[in-house]
């Protein structure tokens, strides 16, 4: 079996694999889980595409950034002030112009990319606010959740498997294991190095501040109690 082969009947197993995943997830939480979180995948999906709503998004982050620099370089005091000739406003524009954009062209792909996983995860979060309802609509959905991302995610896999199965007994396994292990890990690391070189074009000498903040506030989050649930277990004594 030669690898491009191989990496058809891997992407096979992996899309039936995430179907099912979804799916029992879905049938956990319920129908209107998982159509949040379908809304939030679809709109992640759409901010990801250049040609849909990802060169309006980068250009709308873009403005933001410009409108925030309006304000710090002097455009808030003319505001609180009135002093709004021509000058003072002149003088602001020609500041922030020459300032390089928050998102420059050669980082929109991957502003694209972070943007659509951001939403995502975010549906994922919001999508267990909601009380687990219609669990039999929820696996359908959750089923359709899963084809969707595997529709998104499944053709950035390789063409070809770094590694051919050519040696099936235990020893020859392990070995392929491994070197698959060892693939993902280099494949994770590179994806980390490209997030955090854009991360430092963008935040600069506060990238590191945000980063740290970011894991306190998830480690906060991931320590927060859980709801006591109510049983009857406790009460079987009842009068």
């Amino acid at each position: 079996m030669n690898g491009s082969t191989l990496a058809e009947l891997q992407s096979n197993i992996l899309f039936w694999i995430i179907i099912a995943l979804f799916a029992w997830q879905g049938y956990q939480r319920g129908l209107i889980a998982e159509l949040v979180k379908m809304g939030f995948v679809v709109v992640g999906f759409l901010a990801g595409q250049p040609d849909i709503l990802g060169k309006t998004l980068i250009r709308a982050i873009n403005g933001f950034w410009f409108a925030f620099q309006f304000l710090i370089h002097g455009g808030l005091e003319a505001i609180a002030t009135g002093n709004f000739t021509p000058d003072t406003l002149n003088q602001i524009f020609e500041e922030i112009n020459k300032l390089p954009r928050l998102i420059p062209k050669e980082r929109a792909e991957i502003a694209m990319f972070l943007a659509m996983i951001f939403l995502i995860i975010l549906g994922w979060g919001v999508s267990k606010l909601f009380k687990p309802k219609w669990p039999g609509l929820g696996l359908v959905a959750g089923a359709a959740n899963g084809f969707l991302l595997s529709y998104i995610f499944l053709p950035l896999l390789p063409d070809e498997l770094p590694f051919k199965f050519e040696d099936l007994s235990p020893a020859g396994l392990i070995k392929q294991i491994l070197a698959f292990i060892g693939y993902l890990i280099e494949l994770i690391i590179k994806i980390i190095g490209q997030i955090f070189q854009f991360m430092v074009d963008i935040f600069g000498e506060w990238t590191i501040p945000i980063l740290l903040l970011a894991v306190v506030i998830i480690v906060l989050i991931s320590l927060s109690p859980a709801k006591k649930k109510s049983g009857s277990g406790g009460n079987g004594g009842g009068s």
